[in-house]
């Protein structure tokens, strides 16, 4: 199992739109790929964090147990 939380707008994309949610996996995976499966846009994904630290989501695999944050761009004014 891997517990995703999705930042800001994209919890949008998540299922029933909740922020925190579990996937079931079973063995390494790439990250981007389970976005793509989700309908997560790659591109409004600016920061990603595996069990507490940044990582490069291009080049990411994730196992079971981990827990995974994905923030968009911030804006400010």
């Amino acid at each position: 199992m891997l517990e995703l939380h999705l930042g800001g707008h994209l919890a949008f994309y998540a299922p029933q739109k909740q922020s925190r949610f579990n996937i079931p996996i079973d063995q390494p995976t790439d990250l981007g790929l389970i976005l793509q499966q989700l309908g997560v846009p790659l591109a409004e994904v600016a920061i990603v964090a595996v069990n507490g630290e940044l990582v490069d989501l291009a080049s990411t695999r994730v196992k079971p147990g981990d827990r995974v944050e994905l923030y968009p761009p911030m804006g400010g004014g």
